[in-house]
């Protein structure tokens, strides 16, 4: 069950019957007439559904954002997408325009309360196989090269876009300059749970782990693009081997191009099997980061990573870490989840750390 802005509690019952009024007032895409929830995301709840219209049936997928996302926020995201259907990326999804043109819904909200506003949006339902998750990334070597070109095949096809007028949201670097003020409030915070103790036990580490990041002056020379922000197998789906979609770009933003790619190479690379849990594996990093240069050199618009961006390729892995430690530690001091599966996630961020750490020498060796 959720929450909805009218502090009244929602089931899966009122939720279908929601949506249905939803389509029926702002869509032309036919009745719904099936839903099923996707459990697999974290922030937003979205739902496969499928409407009948003129006899035919067609698959969409409907998305609730979190309560409290900005508004400009979702805009960026829809004109990221609308952009890249006008350049001809096949992969992403396209905004489904409600009847007024427009591609999202507000949804009423508590004004006395001074509740957020909430945001529905329907997209078009990619093709493919959900065969992985973030912290179960299995996939062949053929996935995972062709993963690292469509990474490449993104961002040439994005480098360019400037953004949506009068939204910035601040960019990875700035955001890990933050994370030290929050990190203290949730310890002040912290309850007894194993989360809660492991978090206590490596607080003087993890406020270390934010020292080790490009000076500013390097990483504001890097390329800048409207990066994906959440490149992982999970957000993948694969047709005989290949990508046939690329989805949730709920956490795209202009940034360092080379950010997204040493995030998406902490995601595609590190292993989470018992015993070697952390570990970058050095062998499928040479294969996604050879992958990506030789596809960047083919299309070369942005082209591959320029010297500078592999001299701090390193440390934008180590980046890509602190983001995502930094999301475990939010996602678990705002919304309560339970302690034993976060604590699963935020022990293989750490121990990810400590392998970077303790094997520098040859990670920049193999980034070369």
């Amino acid at each position: 069950m959720i929450i909805d802005n009218k502090d009244s509690i929602i089931t899966q019952e009122n939720i279908l019957r929601s949506n249905r009024n939803i389509l029926s007032e702002h869509y032309d895409i036919g009745q719904l007439v099936r839903q099923e929830r996707i459990d697999r995301g974290y922030v937003n709840d979205s739902y496969k559904i499928e409407t009948l219209r003129a006899g035919k049936k067609t698959r969409y997928l409907l998305r609730r954002y979190r309560q409290g996302t900005p508004e400009e926020k979702v805009r960026f995201e829809h004109a990221l997408l609308q952009e890249l259907q006008v350049r001809g990326f096949e992969f992403s999804p396209r905004c489904i325009p409600k009847k007024d043109g427009t591609t999202y819904v507000e949804i009423e909200r508590n004004l006395k309360k001074k509740d957020p506003p909430n945001y529905i949006v329907v997209l078009s339902f990619l093709p493919g196989e959900d065969k992985c998750s973030w912290d179960h990334p299995l996939y062949s070597d053929e996935e995972l090269i062709n993963s690292a070109q469509m990474l490449a095949l993104y961002h040439n096809t994005i480098f360019g876009w400037q953004g949506t007028d009068g939204w910035r949201e601040p960019g990875n670097f700035d955001e890990i300059n933050l994370m030290a003020s929050k990190w203290k409030v949730y310890a002040r915070n912290a309850a007894e749970s194993p989360f809660d103790e492991f978090f206590l036990e490596q607080f003087n580490d993890l406020l270390g782990m934010l020292k080790k990041i490009p000076p500013p002056e390097q990483y504001n020379a890097m390329p800048r693009l409207a990066v994906h922000g959440d490149y992982h197998p999970g957000n993948l789906k694969f047709k005989d081997g290949k990508v046939a979609g690329v989805f949730d770009f709920g956490w795209s933003k202009i940034d360092a191009r080379c950010f997204d790619v040493g995030l998406a190479i902490l995601y595609f690379c590190t292993s989470w099997e018992m015993g070697t849990d952390g570990n970058l594996q050095l062998d499928r990093l040479v294969s996604f980061l050879g992958a990506y240069q030789e596809a960047g050199k083919e299309i070369n618009t942005i082209g591959p990573l320029n010297e500078l961006e592999l001299e701090y390729l390193p440390q934008m892995i180590h980046m890509g870490n602190l983001i995502v430690i930094d999301w475990i530690l939010s996602q678990f001091y705002s919304t309560g989840p339970d302690p034993q599966k976060y604590l699963r996630y935020f022990r293989h961020s750490v121990s990810c750390h400590r392998w970077l750490t303790r094997n520098g020498s040859v990670l920049e060796s193999s980034v070369q």
